[in-house]
């Protein structure tokens, strides 16, 4: 018995034994498959709230497919987690498609596109100018410390202003408590209530100011008065119109609104006089805190208010604003497309309406209408100060009227267009043709009397006739939001988002300021971004480009210097700032560059803009230049493939850019960038081959070969180079290259190089003069830093737009570039990647040691 029992207990235990095994074999083969498949994936950067618009968009429409590595050459254009198959290719070297050979492009047929091109562009600086224009051109005539990515959002830092109060749950929280727990009310020292908030300067006959809280105004004040379903707002005594018609159009998207205006703030148990607004500049949501102390006359508010005289919001922001731009005086010049943006932070283009010709006007409203872009219309009016008026068609001026429709009507007139509004408080309809009760409804069929009735859902909406929209509204402008603005804000949900692509860059005196297009020789050496419209999709594709240059208000600039500020106060700064608010302007303006971009048509088989190439080329767009902090087209393009190139208008102008590409069906965009290779070693063997032409060079290399010692030292190696350069370089060569020339082969860290090593090198110094000559039109030694990714080329090298600007910060100066430079340059690359595959090969068997990569790093 006692038998069986043990032979029963050891068969269960091998059965277990046997499970567990097999368990951890299965679990082993399921981990090896795991890493397999996500092998070089790249995992998506998931989007609003952790709930990322990657293939779990709204409508099936994804936005942001991942950080990409701007060096890897991976593409993300099909990555399984984008809802749109939308990403990022960076240019992969193959053969030689990215050179430089003048004849090379010779072959590339020129053909006219049988779709003709239009756009639509205007710049604006703190409004600055806008333009409008059409063009048509039939196809190709004859003559990043920060990664690029699609980011998903526009919005991806928030910065504080004022006091150390920093966005919600920062420092701004602590402040509020602290002053709860004292029981005190906020005091703005950054813009206090005194004169120099109103004006930096000291005006005669000025109005006595009283600087009251809410709570002393009226007896119950509101932050946002409960339940209310109309944001009206109106200009005060002083002040001008153009901010209140941008606030307007706010009050348009709720959750635009609440991103601005934060609504978690009241005049209640909470209530410690503090309040908190955001405003986009370039590229960041920068938080801006204010106390509630408000400029009075006679116990009426001055400035920007509501129609309710206990809501407040308006009034507080509006004194956020010109916080700023360093007082309210600031505010009372200004422009509607700089407000637009500074509260949106989408991509605003303005049309004076009475400018343009009417068939533009309605392929703007045509173009825009459909997609996620908000449109609004009004009328600007210069009698009784600017005051908002009711006209006898029911308009009123200063008001912002939301384009929300178009449609073409078949009447007994003919075919009539009409475009719908929407007044967002309700009264102010229009009255004229085509008016809820107008006659001419009765010249329509039944079926359309009835679709276009129920086209008008919301109250304050009506249509009106094109004709009379073009004659009696003043100026459209047009914010061009991104789908995580179109998925956040239910009021855009019935249109179409766009595609949106984000880059920050810029431009860098000699290495990728090249110019405008009148700069032939330097233009192809601005930053290159390729847009292709494929081919087989619809007929056109509608596409917005901005550029902006980066700008500073008071506010911005301030937080600049306390950044640098070795004290690290704000207060001084900002009121040094205030000291003059014109200067602080011409300052501002001062800094701001002519810049603009040009559109290429190109062949699809064309990796990168040449000279040669736009030597022969005429660009398909250039923008006008315009001092403005922002420049954008709207763009109509047939399916091929386009080069966006931005540039200032003059070469070796400084200064930082963000480029926004939108559009509106499925294409791919990517910055134009090469791999890190070497395909010309230093192999025997291989400068044999690149040194056939040069017979008599060859010879001295061996004349010098033979009279070496077994081992050369620097010094050494520097006195054979001092008496034979003319054979090998362009200049008499430094001690200091000398040393560069025997790292590259002391592999030893002997301080020698060894004589069977010479002959290759000697002969790579001999290749590296003639790829440099090509570039040296003078024959003195020097060419234009510019010219040093072809003469990489030439040489035997390719490197990606990072690597060329850091060697154009390490051996080029004043944009000049000497042949000494540039062979320490390619001595450089050369120990990089051959360092590179050491430290490659020793991680596959032992790890790198930290005194191993301190000599790799000092000792190259």
């Amino acid at each position: 018995m006692q038998i069986t029992n043990a032979i029963i207990w050891t068969i269960c235990i091998s059965i277990i034994v046997f499970i567990c095994i097999l368990w951890v074999i299965i679990c082993y083969v399921g981990v090896c498959k795991l890493k397999k498949n996500n092998k070089n994936k790249i995992l998506p950067v998931y989007g609003v709230n952790g709930h990322g618009v990657n293939g779990y968009g709204v409508n099936g429409y994804g936005y942001n497919n991942g950080y990409l590595s701007p060096y890897t050459g991976t593409s993300l254009k099909n990555h399984p987690h984008g809802a749109l198959n939308w990403g990022l290719t960076h240019s992969k070297f193959n053969g030689h498609a990215n050179g430089y050979p003048n004849g090379y492009l010779n072959g590339y047929p020129i053909r006219q596109s049988k779709h003709p091109a239009s756009g639509y562009s205007s710049s604006h600086s703190n409004g600055g100018t806008t333009s409008h224009r059409v063009w048509a051109n039939g196809g190709l005539p004859h003559k990043a410390d920060e990664k690029f990515s699609t980011l998903s959002r526009y919005w991806s830092i928030e910065r504080s202003g004022g006091s150390g109060a920093t966005a919600s749950g920062g420092s701004y929280g602590r402040v509020r408590q602290n002053l709860r727990e004292r029981g005190q009310l906020f005091q703005d020292p950054d813009f206090p209530a005194s004169p120099r908030s109103l004006s930096p300067k000291t005006k005669p006959n000025q109005p006595t100011i009283v600087w009251l809280r809410p709570h002393e105004i009226c007896a119950r004040p509101k932050f946002i008065a409960e339940g209310a379903t109309r944001f009206d707002v109106e200009r005060g005594e002083h002040g001008d119109c153009w901010l209140l018609q941008a606030v307007s159009t706010l009050t348009l998207t709720p959750k635009f609104l609440d991103r601005v205006v934060p609504p978690d703030q009241a005049f209640d148990h909470t209530y410690c006089g503090i309040f908190r607004f955001r405003f986009w500049q370039f590229g960041e949501w920068v938080e801006v805190v204010v106390d509630d102390r408000l400029p009075t006359n006679k116990g009426r508010l001055v400035y920007l208010h509501s129609t309710d005289p206990t809501e407040f919001w308006a009034a507080l922001l509006e004194k956020a604003y010109a916080k700023l731009y360093g007082s309210y005086e600031s505010l009372q010049s200004g422009f509607t497309t700089r407000a637009l943006q500074d509260l949106t932070g989408g991509i605003v283009q303005s049309f004076p309406l009475s400018l343009q010709e009417k068939f533009l006007c309605y392929q703007v409203l045509n173009s825009a209408v459909p997609r996620s872009s908000l449109l609004v219309a009004s009328i600007n009016s210069n009698k009784d100060g600017g005051a908002a008026l009711q006209l006898r068609n029911g308009l009123v001026t200063q008001h912002a009227y939301s384009v929300t429709g178009l449609a073409r009507v078949r009447s007994k007139m003919g075919v009539a267009p009409l475009v719908r509004l929407r007044n967002p408080w309700g009264a102010g309809e229009w009255n004229g043709p085509w008016s809820e009760r107008s006659w001419e409804w009765e010249s329509l069929s039944e079926r359309d009397k009835e679709l276009l009735s129920v086209r008008v859902r919301n109250e304050g909406e009506f249509w009106m006739g094109f004709d009379d929209f073009i004659r009696h509204f003043s100026q459209l402008d047009v914010v061009h939001v991104g789908p995580d603005d179109w998925m956040n804000e239910p009021a855009l949900h019935s249109k179409k988002p766009w595609r949106a692509v984000l880059a920050r860059r810029r431009w860098r005196a000699g290495y990728n300021a090249g110019g405008g297009p009148q700069y032939a020789d330097t233009i192809s050496h601005n930053p290159q971004f390729h847009v292709q419209i494929p081919r087989a999709g619809l007929s056109k594709c509608h596409v917005v480009v901005s550029v902006t240059q980066q700008y500073e208000t008071a506010l911005t600039a301030s937080l600049s210097a306390l950044n640098n500020s070795p004290n690290n106060t704000i207060t001084n700064t900002i009121a040094s700032n205030n000291g003059s608010s014109a200067a602080a302007e011409k300052r501002r303006r001062r800094v701001l560059h002519p810049i603009g971009f040009a559109v290429y048509e190109i062949p699809a088989n064309l990796s990168r803009l040449t000279p040669t190439f736009v030597n022969n080329q005429v660009p398909l767009d250039v923008t006008n230049y315009s001092t403005a902090r922002e420049t954008v087209t709207f763009f109509t393009l047939p399916p091929g493939d386009y080069m966006v190139v931005p540039h200032t208008q003059h070469p070796n102008c400084e200064v930082r850019f963000l480029l926004r590409i939108l559009t509106d069906e499925q294409s791919s965009i990517w910055e134009v960038n090469e791999d890190n290779m070497v395909f010309r070693s230093m192999s025997l063997s291989s400068t044999e081959d690149i040194s056939k032409p040069s017979r008599d060079g060859r010879q001295a290399v061996q004349r010098l070969v033979s009279k070496l010692p077994a081992e050369l030292d620097a010094t050494t190696l520097h006195k054979l180079l001092a008496k034979n350069w003319k054979f090998l370089l362009l200049e008499k060569p430094s001690l200091e290259l000398a040393k560069s020339l025997v790292m590259l082969r002391d592999y030893n860290i002997s301080g020698k190089l060894a004589a069977t090593d010479a002959p290759p090198l000697l002969l790579m110094l001999q290749f590296w003069r003639t790829a440099f000559s090509k570039f040296d039109r003078g024959g003195v030694g020097k060419t234009s830093s510019y010219a040093l990714r072809g003469a990489l080329w030439e040489a035997g090298v390719t490197v990606s737009n990072k690597v060329l600007e850091c060697l154009v910060l390490r051996f080029a100066k004043n944009s000049v570039l000497t042949a000494e430079a540039f062979v320490m340059a390619m001595v450089r690359l050369h120990l990089a990647h051959e360092r590179y595959h050491s430290i490659d090969t020793k991680m596959k068997g032992n790890p790198l040691s930290l005194e191993e990569m301190i000599l790799m790093t000092i000792y190259s």
